[in-house]
């Protein structure tokens, strides 16, 4: 098997760009029309320091409720909420510190915003904040409230952007994944 012929049931991510959010939009982009009820977005390793519950998935997953998926829709798969709430990013108000950083988005976070969810940047939200991170489980009926075709021009956003390096790309993706699936741009 090769990078470009993975062996079967392996997800080739459509970008190298973006650390684990690539892997995560290929595979919504991908199984779009035939997705599980629910989509669980974790880190390969079993330790991780996203995680609350000893930071182990294969503790968290089995207490994992899908009665809480089928209320909210998203739910992230952190109970702490330091850091990222109540306020993670603030888009129209970055420090001169943020501005001298070239490849930091803390600076471009609204243009960035406004591109990933085709808005104007008066649309974009003055605060953005919910649970940190990139593990989190999602019903199939909230990944399809968006079209497939907003997830591919985040793809596209992710690969082609010079906004940002992919520590960035991954960074802007962890504190949106909320947003992404629907829910209010502060939770």
């Amino acid at each position: 098997m090769s990078k470009d012929d993975p062996e079967p049931g392996y997800l080739l991510p459509h970008t190298t760009k973006g650390r684990e959010a690539a892997a995560f939009l290929s595979y919504v982009v991908d199984y779009y029309d035939v997705l599980p009820r629910y989509s669980i977005f974790v880190h390969g390793g079993d330790k991780q320091r996203h995680n609350d519950l000893l930071y182990l998935n294969s503790q968290l997953l089995p207490n994992l409720r899908h009665a809480a998926i089928d209320a909210a829709g998203y739910v992230n798969l952190r109970c702490d909420t330091i850091p990222g709430c109540p306020v993670a990013v603030t888009p129209h108000d970055f420090t001169k510190e943020d501005a001298a950083k070239k490849l930091d988005p803390r600076a471009k976070f609204a243009a960035i915003y406004a591109e990933l969810f085709n808005v104007s940047i008066a649309e974009v939200p003055r605060n953005i904040g919910g649970v940190c991170c990139a593990q989190f489980a999602v019903h199939r009926d909230r990944i399809r409230q968006r079209p497939r075709g907003d997830y591919v021009r985040m793809m596209h956003w992710m690969a082609m952007t010079r906004q940002t390096d992919t520590f960035g790309i991954g960074w802007v993706m962890e504190k949106l994944w909320h947003v992404v699936f629907g829910m209010e741009s502060v939770q």
